[in-house]
This record gives C-alpha cells, sequence and structure tokens, in this order.
C-alpha cells in the first residue's frame, strides 16, 4: 500500500461505507475492530513521525555556542545533523509501515496473539538497534540526546506489560521531541 492509496481514499472508503457493507469489506472479509483500530492508530504514528519535511533554518548571523559539547571543528553539525536525522525518519517509519503490513495482512490472514505479538516485538527491537547505532553518529548534541530518548522510551516500551503491542501512546513524546530536534 503506498501512501497516495491512503490519502486517495482506496484504504478509508470500505471504513467509511461500513453500514453499506455491515460488518464486512467489499471482499467479503469480516472487519473486526482490533485491526482497524491498530491500523489507524499506526497511521496516525506514522504521520506523526512524518511530520512537515525538515525546513531550511535562516541563519540570522553566526549561531551561539553551545553551553554543553563542542562539535569537533571537522564536522558540519548541520550536514551531519540532516544526515542523521533523514536516516532516523527513514528507519522509524520503516518500522511502524512494517508493523502497519502486518497489521493489515492480519485482516485477511489472521495470526495467533502469540505470532501477531512476537512481530511487534521485534520490530520494536529492531527500531531500538537501529536508534542505539544512529544516536552516537550525531554530533549535534541535541539530536543525539532525542534520539537516546526514543531509544529509552522504546526500551521501556518493549521492557513494560504492553509490549507486544502496536499501539505505543508513550513514545509520542520522544518522537515529537526528534521531529523538533530534527526541525520538522
Amino acid at each position: 500500500m503506498s501512501a497516495g492509496d491512503v490519502y486517495s481514499g482506496a484504504f478509508w472508503l470500505p471504513l467509511v461505507h461500513r453500514e453499506r457493507w455491515g460488518r464486512t469489506s467489499p471482499r467479503g472479509n469480516t472487519l473486526t475492530s482490533k485491526p482497524v483500530r491498530i491500523v489507524v492508530g499506526l497511521v496516525a504514528a506514522v504521520g506523526l513521525v512524518v511530520g512537515c519535511q525538515p525546513a531550511e533554518k535562516e541563519s540570522a548571523g553566526a549561531p551561539a555556542p553551545s553551553p554543553t559539547v563542542a562539535p569537533s571543528p571537522t564536522v558540519d553539525v548541520a550536514a551531519n545533523s540532516k544526515q542523521v536525522c533523514d536516516a532516523s525518519l527513514d528507519f522509524v517509519k520503516k518500522h511502524y509501515v512494517a508493523m502497519a503490513d502486518d497489521a493489515i495482512a492480519a485482516i485477511d490472514k489472521p495470526v495467533s496473539a502469540k505470532e501477531a505479538g512476537a512481530k511487534v516485538r521485534g520490530h520494536y527491537t529492531a527500531l531500538l538497534q537501529d536508534l542505539r547505532t544512529a544516536a552516537p553518529t550525531a554530533a549535534d548534541p541535541q539530536v543525539r540526546t532525542a534520539l537516546e530518548a526514543l531509544a529509552a522510551g522504546v526500551e521501556k516500551h518493549l521492557a513494560g506489560p504492553k509490549a507486544t503491542e502496536v499501539e505505543a501512546p508513550d513514545l509520542d513524546p520522544p518522537l515529537k521531541v526528534l521531529d523538533t530536534a530534527c526541525g520538522r
């Protein structure tokens, strides 16, 4: 499914015209509320992650020196931040889209709760590994801190009782902090 399908209505049409088809889709598949709720939640989470495209920051002079750690003079902080932020956006989207794809596939071909939970846990574990790999490469301390905070949030989610559930509202604040640090 492409982003165009989601925005064009091809994805939402069966959900909007539920009363026309009753509790089944046009293909005859039974719509259950939990998978639909999960998909809608994932689409909202991906929308939150995607946010606006990074805005070009206009500089009104020389930036103020950071009171914390000064970056190495050989590293272009702006270019590094753009590269790290773009990469982090790509892998966060990749894992959230994979969870959405799994939830959509479960509508057509139901899987056991144990198997679905293992897939979700696997996606969050892979996201955690990507965050831990990306954080040290960030030259900007704000971007590094945001990536580390999101990694800590994912780790906390994985240690919690809802580690096998896709919906993770506890990750919304660190995702917003990362978006802010990356200028989205």
